[in-house]
Formats: C-alpha cells, structure tokens, sequence
C-alpha cells in the first residue's frame, strides 16, 4: 500500500508549466532560436534522449514518432498499476476520468495548440477525432461533402460510408500534385464549394510533398457558405506552430504520437466553442453531457490510462526543447538533404523548399527509375529506409518520400545524400539506353 501511495504523490506533481506560460511565444510572433538547427551536440543530445529503436537508417517519421525514454519510463512505472489496481480511496488515477482525460491535460494541451480547454477533448488517436466529426456533422440526402485527394484513404473511406448510408455527395477539389501558391489552393477552393456544401475536409500538411494548405483561408470561404471547416492536424500538430484560435477553423483532429513524440495511444479533438453543439458525439454520453460540452467526446470507456498519464511529460518534453526550435531543425535536415539532391538533372523536387510555412517533408522523383526501384535499393544496399509511395485516388500522383525527425542525424541525412548519388550514377547508363 505503501508504494501505492508514493505512485498517488508522483502523479499529482503535475509537469504542466504555470497557466500564465502555457502559451509558447512562437505562437504568437517569430522569435530568434534559442537553439540553432546546425548545433550538432545539441539536437545529438536530445537523439540520445529519445532511443530510437531502428533496425535501418529511417528516414519516414510520419507513421510514429520515438518517444522520448522519460516519457516511456512514466509509462513503465504505471504498467501494473494501469492493469491490476482496483478502485478505492488510494486510486492513483484519481484525477484521470475514464477516458483518462483530466483538466491539467486538456490545460496543457489546450494552451500549447491556442485553445480553450473547453475547445479541448482527448482522444485515442486522430482517427477517433476525424471519425467524429465525419460521422457527426449532420447531413441531408444531396448535402456535400468538400475534400481533397490529398486525404488520408481511412478519412475518405469515412465519407463514402456516408455517401452509401446517407445519400451525401463527395466532390474533390482539384489541387496541383506538387509545389502550389497559395493564390492557386485558395482559387481551387473557391471554385468547388457552393450552396450545398456542408462540410469542407482537409489536410494541413500533405503527408507526402510537405505541403502546406491555407487553413485560415479556406475557413473563411466555408465560413461564407455555412459549411463545417474540418482539418486533419496529423502531420501539423508538432511540427509546425499551430494557434488555433488564429487558424479559425471549426474542428481540427491530431494524435500526440508523431511530432509531439508522445505515447501512441493519444490525441486530441479541437472543436470551435460555437460548434461543439453541431457535432454528434461518436459514442452517445451515458452521463447526459450538454449538448455544447466539449466533454461529451470523452466518453468512449475504459482505456490504459498509462498512456494519458503520461502526456503531461510529453508536453514539458517539447516545450523544453521548444516548437519554433522544433521546426527549424526538422526543416534543417530537409533542407540538407533536398537542396543537395534536388539540383540533380535527374532529380525533380516535389516540395517547394521555400514557402512558408515549411515543414520537414519533402519528395521527388528521378528520371528513369521509378520510385520502387530507388528505395528497394536504397534499403538493400545502404539500409536506409524512405518510402515510395503513389497516391491512394491516383497512381500517377507518385515520388519518394523523406520525412526526418529529431531522432535522425545529419550523419544519416548526408549518408542517403551519397548513396542517393551513387545509386543515380550507376543507373544512368541504363537511363541513357531507355531515353
């Protein structure tokens, strides 16, 4: 019992920041860096604290983030407790509902993303986020649903069941496959949306190219036609600032596993104040929350609350290290790699290394060797791993794909740098034959 007791104690030291600092700065302006992107020993230290367990060099970061060994060892240490302790007055999960949420982590949440914590619910996942705000958004026969395809195939597989079920419309905005201004996604917007749409769907970040979409813009023109500004924030939340009272959208989903570098397990679910009434919950509250409380979305019964415990160090992990830093090193190691390769005469980049906001993600595609090719002898020959990939809604939307984290090295980004070149070089004579 004793030891039970000194776990209760651990828990409620809480390493959420005082309320009055919650709010990083680089939300609001552009401030210097307190830590360069090139400060080698530095973002060395902070690999070393974060263990990756990779058998290759990996370079593709955008399914999971390695989470830093302090945040796993609070996950460690709850194991037990998380999977035998029973209710009682010593419950050392006293403060986590049963979804595992808790004030101090919507706060936390709620103050790093530029929010209200009653904008705020946790969730388990992104996917639980989007699939509540698909499947709540109500809609008639002949009501549309705007998206791109450029979504991910498990949120467009969520329309299309309601295309099937409810008799919507799904209808794609038609954006360019690589670098685009922001005058032309914001034209491209404009001129799909009407009078029946009801729900415009998104990406922030593209997964693949890295870019990144007008949120602001694109609310606005919803705004202007009644209809429900749903974004993904899968590849956003962590890795570029996110303030979203600023970005003015209804409704933005994300996990914590990726670029928070958080437990798999975890996300979050913002949904503007005014709108919370307009989405149905994704499991109905069996304890009657208002119809207007962002609390409704939170019960969805038991979890590991090991992993909920666990965010609040999470989130003293990259406030420590600190967003704007953050970003400016992943765009770093972009940059490293990309520049180099991209002035290749075989190398067509993807991604515009220049727009703002930029990200850590970038693709390409060479000449006369299809993007299989390149990364099945990328990973044979050098063990390093990228991914090709095509477009779930169209295969000729193909390249490769980089996407380092703060668990790589420049070492490993100047390593696929020279065996990129030499993989490039070795395949040209066969190139000249083909052309």
């Amino acid at each position: 019992m004793k030891a039970v007791k000194n776990c209760l104690s651990e828990i409620g030291q809480s390493r959420e920041p005082p309320l009055s600092t919650a709010i990083p700065m680089h939300h609001r302006t552009s401030p210097s860096l307190r830590v360069a992107p090139d400060d080698e020993a530095y973002w060395l230290s902070i690999r070393a604290s974060m263990q990756p367990m990779y058998v290759n060099t990996q370079l593709v970061n955008t399914r999971r983030g390695p989470a830093p060994f302090r945040v796993r060892e609070v996950i460690r240490s709850l194991v037990d407790l998380s999977l035998a302790y029973e209710l009682d007055e010593y419950e050392p999960f006293r403060e986590l509902k049963e979804s595992g949420s808790s004030v101090a982590i919507r706060q936390s949440l709620a103050g790093y993303f530029g929010a209200s914590a009653d904008e705020i619910a946790l969730t388990r996942n992104a996917m639980e986020g989007i699939a509540t705000v698909l499947n709540g958004v109500t809609l008639q026969p002949g009501d549309e649903i705007l998206a791109t395809r450029f979504c991910y195939d498990s949120n467009l597989a969520i329309i299309r069941q309601r295309v099937r079920r409810d008799g919507v419309v799904l209808k794609f905005v038609h954006l360019p496959f690589g670098p685009a201004s922001e005058a032309d996604i914001v034209a491209a917007f404009e001129a799909a949306i009407h009078a029946r749409t009801r729900l415009v769907s998104f990406p922030h970040v593209v997964a693949r190219t890295g870019l990144v979409l007008p949120v602001k813009q694109i609310s606005e023109i919803a705004a202007r036609y009644g209809a429900f500004s749903f974004v993904d924030g899968a590849h956003s939340a962590g890795h570029i600032a996110v303030a979203l009272d600023e970005l003015g959208c209804d409704g933005y989903a994300a996990c914590l596993h990726k670029w928070m570098y958080g437990p798999r397990g975890t996300g979050f679910l913002y949904i503007r104040r005014d709108r919370i009434k307009d989405i149905w919950p994704l499991f109905a509250s069996w304890s009657n929350k208002p119809k207007d409380s962002i609390e409704k979305f939170e019960e969805v019964g038991t979890v590991f609350k090991a992993l909920p415990a666990a965010i609040l160090e999470t989130m003293a992990f990259n406030l420590e290290v600190g967003q704007a830093e953050k970003t400016a090193r992943l765009r770093y190691l972009r940059d490293r790699w990309a520049r180099q390769l991209g002035a290749h005469d075989r190398v067509t980049l993807l991604t515009d290394l220049d727009a703002e906001p930029g990200t850590g993600f970038a693709a390409f595609n060479v000449e006369g060797l299809a993007p299989q090719e390149f990364a099945a002898a990328l990973l044979a020959d050098y063990g390093i791993s990228v991914r090709p990939f095509s477009m779930e809604e169209d295969a000729a939307m193909a390249g490769i794909h980089l996407s380092p984290s703060l668990a790589n090295s420049v070492d490993e980004v100047d390593r696929f740098v020279e065996a990129a070149t030499a993989i490039l070089a070795r395949t040209h004579n066969s190139f000249r034959l083909t052309t």
